[in-house]
């Protein structure tokens, strides 16, 4: 008679169950729903139990009543901040929180608003993480920063709302089926605050790998008709006021609220040099990507991808989730890097992102938890130092070459017919 095999001791059982909860996509849909439930009651808690702080909020409410009232001159628009500087989408959407809220006074119901846009953004990056196969264990920190908190229901600040639209297009860029509407989510964020431009650069690499010229022609060209059909009534009365202070490139920034560069003085913080160098290192970097990094994840190189974009038809490629993902994550994150400034709001850009990021360089565990930690107390110190500044510097470099000598590690098909 065989020997029938012992049990398998209840202390392994339990490892192995604690093994398949953090390291393998067994559980996700559960625990992700947990998470869920619990970062919703969490949040209610903070809405009721932590005072909420006036920062951009009475300003926005003034900027959309001068076009509740007719106004249609950029120029003329502004709050006890400053000029509106953001793009119609913006408007319209703050001219509707503005309606809810009862002239914005209403603050209980526009956090409550702010629940639910950090819910659905934290719906929409567990569901990216699902189809990229990133392990539960880093949907922990999605939901552990306490910046992002604040920045969503005690301060109420566009930020946010541009993201929701961003990880939906995101979403979307991952599914064949939905690709296509993937441009018009993107230009509806870029609408309501510009830095959703930062992911543009990936975006497009994703649709030229999708469906060669013709896709990425024709999601561009939605990315522009939608800007147009949403700041229409202000490019038909004043497009070049509307278009100078919607999309300012040459904006300055006050030194006394950046978060990243503190550490090298106001003097060259503030010198057109600085700005300039900053523009040619974001350049650079997004070359280096599109020209070395990107093709490796599909096991090609930058010519291959070039030349099957530009032959193929209409028969679209299966790009890979993760492939997509870290594209257009990687394009971001080289944004986020080479910023002019980062003011505490800035965080929720790709605090979201973050967790996947650190997943992919492929570090030990440790050195990954190290990292996120160095990020989320450097956006903790208010105000900002020389230290907290250098140390995000650090680790978002850090993070940033993680990612791009994990994907060199992939070989590309010299000799073989790339994909």
């Amino acid at each position: 008679m065989p020997r029938t095999p012992a049990p398998e001791p209840r202390t392994a059982r339990a490892w192995g169950l604690m093994r398949d909860l953090a390291l393998t996509q067994r559980f996700f849909v559960p625990i992700a729903a947990a998470v869920l439930l619990l970062e919703t009651a969490l949040t209610h808690t903070i809405i009721q139990r932590v005072a909420y702080t006036e920062i951009d909020w009475r300003a926005y409410m003034q900027e959309v009543e001068g076009v509740a009232r007719g106004e249609r001159n950029y120029a003329k628009l502004q709050g006890d901040t400053g000029p509106l500087v953001y793009p119609a989408g913006f408007v319209w959407i703050y001219g509707l929180l503005r309606a809810v809220t009862s002239g914005g006074a209403d603050l209980r119901t526009a956090q409550y608003v702010f629940l639910a846009v950090y819910i659905a953004t934290l719906a929409a990056a567990m569901a990216i993480y699902r189809a990229a196969r990133v392990p539960p264990l880093w949907l922990a920190p999605l939901a552990l920063s306490k910046r992002l908190h604040s920045i969503y229901v005690l301060r109420l600040f566009n930020d946010p709302i541009a993201m929701l639209f961003a990880y939906l297009a995101v979403l979307a860029l991952l599914s064949p089926r939905s690709v296509r509407w993937s441009g018009l989510l993107l230009s509806l964020g870029i609408s309501v605050k510009m830095n959703v431009q930062l992911l543009l650069p990936g975006a497009a690499y994703v649709w030229w790998r999708t469906g060669g010229l013709p896709m990425a022609a024709a999601q561009l060209a939605a990315v522009a008709l939608s800007q147009t059909i949403v700041a229409a009534p202000f490019l038909l009365t004043y497009p070049a006021q509307y278009l100078a202070r919607a999309f300012d490139y040459g904006r300055q920034f006050d030194f006394t609220w950046t978060v990243n560069w503190r550490f090298v003085g106001e003097d060259l913080f503030l010198s057109p040099l600085w700005a300039r160098s900053l523009l040619a290192a974001h350049a650079a970097l997004l070359a280096v990507l599109a020209l070395v990094v990107w093709p490796r994840l599909s096991n090609s190189t930058a010519l291959a991808v070039v030349r099957k974009g530009l032959r193929r038809s209409a028969t679209h490629a299966n790009v890979a989730a993760d492939e997509a993902v870290l594209v257009v994550f990687t394009a971001n994150l080289v944004g986020v890097l080479c910023a002019r400034s980062l003011h505490y709001q800035f965080y929720s850009w790709y605090a979201h992102m973050l967790p996947y990021l650190l997943y992919r360089t492929g570090q030990p565990l440790v050195v990954q938890l190290a990292l996120w930690l160095t990020v989320e107390i450097a956006w903790n110190v208010y105000p900002s130092t020389g230290a907290s500044s250098m140390a995000m510097l650090v680790a978002h470099a850090a993070i940033l070459a993680g990612v791009m000598r994990s994907a060199m590690r992939q070989r590309p098909a010299m000799h073989t017919k790339a994909q």
